[in-house]
C-alpha cells in the first residue's frame, strides 16, 4: 500500500463586529490581567532581603530569560513560599501567569496575599485562578476577604468580560455574585448584569437595567449602555437598540465600543448611508479603523449591498495586520458585485493567513466560470510570490475533486522546477500518475523519491508496492524494497499492508493474514480493508471478511481496489 499524508490546512478567517469586539475579549491566565512586575524594571538581587538566597535567585531569573516560564515557574514558587519578601510573591505570580499554569498561579497568588493582604491586584489573579479550577468557595471566600479590608471590587465587571469565552469560569459566576453577603455591593451588581448578557436574560435585563445605570460611576456606564442596547437588540427592539446607542455616544462621544455598535445597528437598520458617513466621521485609530471596515463591509454584504461594501473597502487602508484580510473581503464583495475581473485581481493579492483561502476560492470562482484551465497559471503565480509548495498539493486535490487529473498532473509538473526539492510534489504526481493508470511515468517518479531518499521507509515502501502491483514481473526486487521498508519502521500501517498483500500473492496466507490483521488495527483504511478481506476469504472466513469490507466501504466507497475486491466475492454489498 503506498500512502503518505500531505495535509492542507483550510484556514477560514473573518472578522466580525460582534459584541465580543465591543464589551468583551478572551483571556486566560496568561493575559487577562497585567503582570505586575515589568522585566526591565524588577532586580531581584537589589530587592532581596537574605543574601543566601542570592543564588536561586539568578538562577531563577536566569532559567527564565533562557528556558522560558514554565520552567522557571517552579524555581520561583519555591523561593515565594521560602521568602518574606513580597517581590519574589509577585515575580512568581508574574512567571506562572506566562506559564498559564493554573495551580502555580492559584500558589503564587495566595502567597503573595499572605504577604501583602491590601495588595489589590492580587485579587482578580487569584480569583481567576481559583475559579478555573472549580474553587468556587475558596473564590466566595476571597470576594468576602477583599470587602473585609476595604478593597474595592471594581475589578469584577471587566472581569467578567475578561473571561466570556472560559465556560468552566462563567458557570461558576453568578452563583459566586448572587450570595446575600455580596449582592448589596454596587461593582457586584454591575457585574451580574454582564453575567446575565452572557448567559442570555435579556428581558431581566431591560426591566431591570435603568436604575443601576444611574447608579453606577461612569467608568462602567459605558459597558451598561451597551450591554442594554444589545439585549433591546436581541429583543427584537432594533430602533430602541438604535436610540439607546445614539444616546450613549452623546454621553461618550469618544467611545470606540459603543460607536461599533451604533454602526452594525445602523447596518442591520437598513440604514447604509448613515453608517458610512458616521463610519468616515468616527475617530477610530487606524487598526480599528481597519477591523470595523471589514466588519461593516461584510453586513452590507449580508444585505446585499456589495457596491456600498466595495466602497469603503477602497477607501480603507491597505497595510499593516490586516491587509489581506481587507483584500479578501473587497475580492468577496467584487465577486457578489459580478465584477470578476477586478475580483480575481483582489484575490490574486491575498496571501498571509487567508493565502490558502484565497487560491481554494480562486480555482472555486474558475471552474464556476467554466475557466478552470486558467487555474493552474494563476496558482503558479501566488506560489512564486508564496514560496508555498504546499499549496500546489491543495489545489492539485481541488483538480482530482472536480474529475480533472489531467490539470492535476499539469500543475504538479510545472510546480516542480520552481520547487524542485518539494518531494511532496513528486510524490503526489507519483500517485496521481498511478491513478491515472500510468503506471511508468509513476514508476519513474517514485524511483527519483528513493534514489533521493534511500533510507526512507515511505518512499521505500511506495516505490516497492507501486512495482509489485503495477509491474509483477519485478515481484522479487520490489518485495526486496518492501521488506526493506518493513525493516525500517515495522508499525507503519502502510508498511504492514504491504508486506502482508506481498505474502499473499506468495500463496502464504497465514502470513499474510497476520501483517493485515496488525495494520488494520492501526488503521481502518479501505486499501487494507479490501486486501484483508480477501484473505479472510480465501481462509474460508466469509463472515469477517464481509465485517471488514463494510467498514472498508465506510472508509471510501469509490476506491477502485475495493471496488475490484468486492465485485468479485461480493457484489451485493455494493447495493448497500
Amino acid at each position: 500500500m503506498q500512502r503518505m499524508q500531505y495535509a492542507v490546512s483550510i484556514k477560514r478567517a473573518f472578522i466580525t463586529m460582534a459584541f465580543g469586539l465591543s464589551v468583551s475579549a478572551c483571556s486566560s491566565i496568561s493575559n487577562s490581567h497585567t503582570a505586575p512586575i515589568a522585566d526591565n524594571r524588577w532586580a531581584p538581587v537589589a530587592k532581596s532581603k537574605h543574601a543566601e538566597q542570592l543564588e536561586q535567585l539568578l538562577s531563577a531569573e536566569f532559567t527564565l530569560q533562557r528556558q522560558g516560564s514554565e520552567s522557571a515557574t517552579t524555581l520561583y514558587l519555591d523561593l515565594a513560599e521560602q521568602s518574606t519578601d513580597v517581590e519574589i510573591a509577585k515575580r512568581a505570580t508574574s512567571t506562572a501567569m506566562m506559564s498559564e499554569d493554573s495551580q502555580a498561579v492559584l500558589k503564587a497568588s495566595s502567597r503573595w496575599l499572605t504577604l501583602e493582604p491590601n495588595a489589590s491586584q492580587a485579587y482578580p489573579i487569584l480569583m481567576q485562578a481559583q475559579l478555573s479550577v472549580g474553587a468556587l468557595d475558596e473564590a466566595k471566600a476571597l470576594l468576602l476577604k477583599a470587602k473585609k479590608n476595604n478593597i474595592s471590587l471594581s475589578f469584577l465587571p471587566s472581569f467578567v468580560d475578561q473571561n466570556i469565552r472560559h465556560d468552566n469560569i462563567t458557570t461558576h459566576l453568578e452563583s459566586l455574585l448572587s450570595g446575600p453577603e455580596l449582592t448589596s455591593d454596587l461593582f457586584v451588581k454591575i457585574a451580574l448584569f454582564h453575567v446575565h448578557f452572557i448567559n442570555g436574560k435579556y428581558q431581566y435585563i431591560l426591566d431591570n437595567i435603568a436604575p443601576l445605570i444611574e447608579l453606577s460611576p461612569e467608568t462602567e456606564q459605558e459597558g451598561l449602555i451597551i450591554i442594554k442596547a444589545v439585549s433591546e437588540e436581541q429583543s427584537g427592539l432594533i430602533d430602541s437598540a438604535q436610540e439607546t446607542l445614539k444616546q450613549g455616544l452623546k454621553a461618550f462621544p469618544k467611545s470606540q465600543r459603543m460607536m461599533a455598535n451604533y454602526l452594525e445597528i445602523l447596518i442591520k437598520n437598513d440604514q447604509y448611508q448613515t453608517a458610512l458617513s458616521t463610519f468616515s466621521e468616527a475617530q477610530f485609530s487606524p487598526y480599528l479603523q481597519q477591523q470595523i471596515g471589514i466588519a461593516i463591509a461584510q453586513l452590507l454584504m449580508q444585505k446585499n449591498q456589495p457596491e456600498l461594501a466595495i466602497k469603503l473597502i477602497s477607501e480603507l487602508p491597505k497595510h499593516g495586520n490586516l491587509r489581506d484580510d481587507l483584500l479578501f473581503i473587497l475580492a468577496n464583495a467584487q465577486h457578489q458585485a459580478e465584477h470578476y475581473n477586478d475580483a480575481l485581481k483582489s484575490l490574486l493579492n491575498v496571501f498571509g493567513k487567508l493565502s490558502w483561502e484565497a487560491s481554494h476560492l480562486l480555482v472555486q470562482w474558475l471552474y464556476s466560470a467554466d475557466q478552470a484551465e486558467q487555474v493552474n497559471s494563476f496558482i503558479l503565480k501566488r506560489a512564486v510570490v508564496d514560496v508555498e509548495p504546499g499549496h500546489i498539493n491543495g489545489v492539485a486535490d481541488l483538480h482530482l475533486h472536480n474529475q480533472r487529473p489531467d490539470l492535476a498532473i499539469d500543475l504538479l509538473t510545472r510546480a516542480l522546477p520552481i520547487f524542485p526539492e518539494a518531494d511532496g510534489l513528486r510524490y503526489k504526481r507519483a500517485i496521481t500518475y498511478d491513478m491515472q493508470q500510468q503506471w511508468p511515468l509513476a514508476l519513474q517518479d517514485l524511483t527519483i523519491l528513493y534514489q533521493k531518499h534511500p533510507n526512507d521507509p515511505s518512499y521505500i515502501n511506495a516505490l516497492g508496492y507501486t512495482m509489485m502491483v503495477r509491474s509483477p514481473e519485478q515481484f522479487d526486487q520490489a518485495f526486496q524494497l518492501i521488506q526493506k521498508a518493513y525493516a525500517l519502521d515495522s508499525t507503519d500501517a502502510a508498511i504492514m499492508d504491504s508486506m502482508g498483500w506481498a505474502y499473499f500473492l506468495q500463496g502464504n496466507l497465514e502470513q499474510a493474514e497476520t501483517l493485515l490483521s496488525q495494520s488494520w488495527d492501526v488503521m481502518q483504511d479501505a486499501e487494507i480493508g479490501a486486501h484483508y478481506g480477501e484473505v479472510l476469504w480465501q481462509l474460508d472466513d466469509q463472515e469477517n471478511a464481509i465485517k471488514i469490507w463494510q467498514q472498508a466501504l465506510k472508509d471510501n466507497r469509490k476506491l477502485p481496489v475495493l471496488l475490484e475486491t468486492l465485485e468479485q466475492y461480493a457484489p451485493e454489498l455494493l447495493g448497500s
